[in-house]
């Protein structure tokens, strides 16, 4: 297949990239400049000259793709736009678009750190948070178009090859105040997954995923505390719990209550059942301890 793949130089697109390559299928993606189109072709990527901002001007590249994935960061305002575009350019082909979207949208405030036990599947009722509730209507209106096989991957943590958002955030945290920290008990958590691994979980989607799907993709669980603990022996520091209020000093009003004051636990039933799905990376204490975390942010 020729995919189109939007979000390509980022952190998950590049492995989505790596493993749609490894599956034998052509990956093309967009390229605002000179420099992009240097950046995608050392990937092996076909570089495409586009914008986000005029996707009318691509409806032909999208219309002679054999399948779409969005993995690019956009505001969530901006998502059903974006998509409805595509979604409009593929209309009636039967073609696979697949949406990423995120765990953000089953988490519960945790202020003190606080384990829940609330998990959910794939198709489980949850009431969103009201900031994230746009982005659940979009990923409803996605799932309920005719004409094209739309669905959509909900990613929880992402984590490996010493990259993601929140690992680093702790290492961050270490440079600001001395320690790795976490949140009050320290006990809540975002389910995990290895990049990867859930790289694949795009490429079976692509070629076997039922329209109106939406996929999770779980390799376990590991609290805030855990992996602040970790960070913590790869840096010769202690972890410290700080309030909700040092947390927002620390990583931002937003980024701090976000990523280290809920709990987002997941699970991906459907994803191993439909998809024959399995991580091979399970252990993302290890990773942080002894692997690519260690290798990146340890001290020389």
């Amino acid at each position: 297949m020729r995919v189109l793949l939007f979000g390509a130089g980022g952190y998950l697109g590049k492995a989505i990239g790596r493993a749609l390559q490894g599956h034998g299928h052509s990956v093309a993606a967009l390229a605002r400049d000179a420099d992009s189109e240097a950046r995608l072709n050392a990937q092996g990527i076909d570089p495409v000259r586009g914008d986000l901002d005029d996707l009318a001007a691509l409806t032909r590249t999208i219309k002679e793709a054999d399948g779409v994935i969005f993995a690019a960061a956009v505001p969530f305002d901006r998502e059903w736009p974006v998509a409805s575009a595509i979604l409009e350019a593929l209309k009636g082909s039967g073609k696979p678009f697949i949406l990423t979207t995120g765990t953000a949208v089953l988490s519960h405030e945790t202020h003190e750190g606080q384990w829940r036990e609330e998990s959910y599947a794939e198709d489980d009722a949850f009431t969103p948070p009201p900031w994230i509730a746009t982005r659940v209507a979009t990923e409803q209106r996605i799932r309920a178009t005719d004409g094209v096989r739309a669905m959509i991957v909900r990613p929880p943590l992402i984590w490996g090859l010493g990259g993601s958002k929140q690992i680093p955030a702790i290492f961050d945290s270490v440079k600001k105040t001395g320690a790795a920290c976490y949140i009050g008990a320290g006990l809540n958590l975002y389910t995990h997954v290895h990049v990867e691994d859930l790289a694949e979980v795009y490429c079976q989607a692509l070629v076997n995923g039922k329209a109106g799907a939406l996929y999770h993709a779980v390799a376990g669980e590991a609290n805030w505390r855990s992996l602040a603990e970790a960070v913590g022996a790869v840096m010769g520091c202690p972890a410290r719990s700080v309030t909700i209020d040092e947390a927002k000093e620390i990583w931002g009003d937003f980024v701090g209550p976000l990523f280290f004051g809920v709990s987002s636990r997941s699970r991906s039933p459907r994803t191993r059942s439909e998809l024959s799905w399995q991580p091979r990376h399970l252990d993302v204490l290890a990773d942080v301890r002894n692997g690519s975390y260690r290798d990146r942010y340890a001290p020389s």
